[in-house]
């Protein structure tokens, strides 16, 4: 047996799946939204720097933290962000399953110990 067809053959039936499709439907729809896209890589730059100057050992300024809290409610606030995020929760769910029905293939007899 090929293990890495069976690979490429699972990697098919997950593209298949509606969690699949849902994430790539949603995704595309940040991607042609500006105003989402833009609120997205703002948030990611203020988190690296707040990330940064933590591992730097430097408190982040109050003016950054209220920045990144306040992109993080607009977020929070747009529906085709919330679409993407649930998608991709959804998604991740499917995912973490998959991953759980490959360690039970690989050890059955934990399985049947729970």
């Amino acid at each position: 047996m090929d293990v890495e067809k069976k690979a490429k053959e699972l990697g098919n039936e997950i593209a298949k799946t509606d969690e699949y499709q849902e994430l790539e439907r949603t995704s595309k729809n940040v991607q042609e939204n500006t105003e989402a896209n833009q609120m997205i890589e703002k948030v990611q730059e203020l988190q690296q720097n707040i990330q940064f100057a933590q591992q730097s050992g430097v408190q982040p300024s109050e003016e950054v933290i209220q920045q990144f809290n306040d992109l993080k409610q607009q977020m929070n606030a747009n529906l085709t962000i919330q679409a993407y995020a649930k998608a991709q929760e959804a998604f991740n769910q499917l995912m973490n399953d998959v991953n759980s029905a490959i360690s039970k293939g690989i050890k059955p007899e934990e399985d049947e110990e729970q």
